[in-house]
């Protein structure tokens, strides 16, 4: 397996992370690489193809059922452990951060929709989804805005200390109430996870903040008048999860489509509030940094086992030998506090449904996670040396990708400040 658990793992966990790790090398990897390695000229095309290694693997996720395990039972799912679930999402992200990411968002338009127990939208989107082994429903979530970025954590944060909001500039996506339908207007930017690929959307709208709202929820499929798709862009990191704007132009939902009210227990979801969806994500962000960490560690303790430097192996050499434990060190301290956040904030939203995660624990493992990927993923650049930065090399890929981390989900600086802004208000 690459790695001894400290943990006694049962025989169904243990069963579940040999399963997804072979899925991660044998599938996920294998199609990571081939997505990365496309020339630019032909990437936006190429990456979202019916054809395409992206699909590949999203079919046989889909055909294996692993989208349903984090889905909670009441949902219709198998509402799997959170310790199970991070098992899962640690070994795909070994095989690629990128696919972890896209796994991620696909559960996003499911969970609102579920959220809304609205009998047209389970039908036509939620049942399907469940039953789906083909990919042909694929999600993704609908948040950053051309002028919305990790400020909008930021604005948030203004709202639960009750602080005047006027510096902050409207949303751009807009709902409006149209008879028994919601007319939706608007852009959302280029760094919307999966969005060039799914079939729909976990949108947020009406992000008022000039009146002291940050918005409702709602589900859009992506092929009704009015939607359009942007293409891939190109990134430095993580191309195996193609990213693109969405532009709406009066697109036209039922009523029982937006299924995260405002009002109620917080304006952006109704039911659960925003600290609590961005615990869940999180989470999620926090466990699959620790399976890019695990990944360029091991890349690197496998080349200085048959790298031979100045006569010898270099892991004979003792400043590599310090500089692999400690890479090790970090791995090992991420996986064990992110999977304590991830039962935490299971445990209060999927199985007692308290909504009362600690936002600050939460913030804190996926800061603290994205920090380590980053940090080993370097640290295994430098031990590879010149070699590392060719293109053949998979820990060149790890790298970029692990840079990458430190900006999607909310940078780490501002995360670090919704974090302390909890810590002050609430510790």
């Amino acid at each position: 397996m690459g790695y001894a658990e400290i943990e006694e793992l049962s025989e169904d966990e243990n069963l579940l992370k040999e399963e997804v790790h072979r899925f991660a090398e044998e599938v996920v990897r294998p199609a990571s690489l081939e997505i990365d390695r496309m020339p630019s000229s032909e990437y936006p095309r190429r990456v979202v193809a019916r054809d395409s290694p992206y699909w590949r693997v999203m079919r046989a996720w889909k055909r294996l059922g692993y989208h349903r395990g984090p889905v909670p039972q009441v949902f219709g799912g198998e509402g799997l452990p959170a310790r199970m679930v991070h098992l899962m999402v640690e070994e795909v992200a070994w095989g690629s951060s990128g696919f972890s990411i896209a796994f991620g968002v696909d559960l996003f338009p499911v969970l609102f929709a579920a959220s809304g127990f609205d009998e047209e939208l389970n039908q036509n989107f939620v049942r399907p989804w469940l039953e789906d082994d083909q990919a042909r429903y694929h999600g993704c979530w609908g948040v950053t805005e051309p002028e919305h970025g990790s400020d909008w954590l930021l604005a948030c944060d203004t709202i639960l200390e009750g602080e005047e909001l006027s510096r902050f500039t409207p949303g751009q996506v807009r709902a409006v109430k149209d008879g028994r339908e919601w007319v939706i207007s608007g852009t959302k930017s280029s760094w919307i996870s999966s969005a060039p690929a799914a079939t729909h959307v976990a949108l947020h709208v009406n992000l008022d903040i000039a009146r002291g709202s940050v918005g409702a929820g709602c589900v859009v499929p992506l092929d009704l008048p009015g939607v359009r798709k942007g293409p891939p862009i190109l990134k430095l990191g993580q191309r195996d999860c193609p990213q693109g704007e969405l532009v709406f132009e009066d697109v036209r939902i039922p009523e029982g489509y937006r299924t995260l009210p405002e009002g109620s227990l917080h304006p952006s979801t109704g039911l659960m509030t925003l600290p609590q969806i961005l615990c869940i994500t999180s989470s999620w962000m926090a466990a699959s940094s620790v399976g890019l960490a695990r990944a360029a560690f091991e890349e690197a303790l496998r080349y200085c086992r048959e790298r031979v430097q100045g006569g010898k192996p270099l892991v004979k050499h003792q400043l590599v030998r310090k500089k692999l434990f400690e890479m090790f060190t970090r791995v090992e301290t991420a996986r064990s506090y992110s999977r304590r956040v991830m039962e935490h904030v299971w445990r209060e939203n999927f199985e007692r449904f308290t909504f009362r995660a600690s936002y600050r624990h939460a913030l804190a493992a996926q800061v603290y996670c994205k920090t380590v990927a980053y940090e080993v993923a370097d640290a295994a650049l430098q031990l590879f040396g010149a070699y590392g930065t060719t293109d053949e090399s998979l820990i060149q890929k790890l790298y970029r990708d692990a840079r990458v981390k430190l900006i999607e989900d909310g940078t780490t600086e501002v995360l670090s400040l919704e974090g302390g802004g909890d810590l002050i208000r609430n510790y």
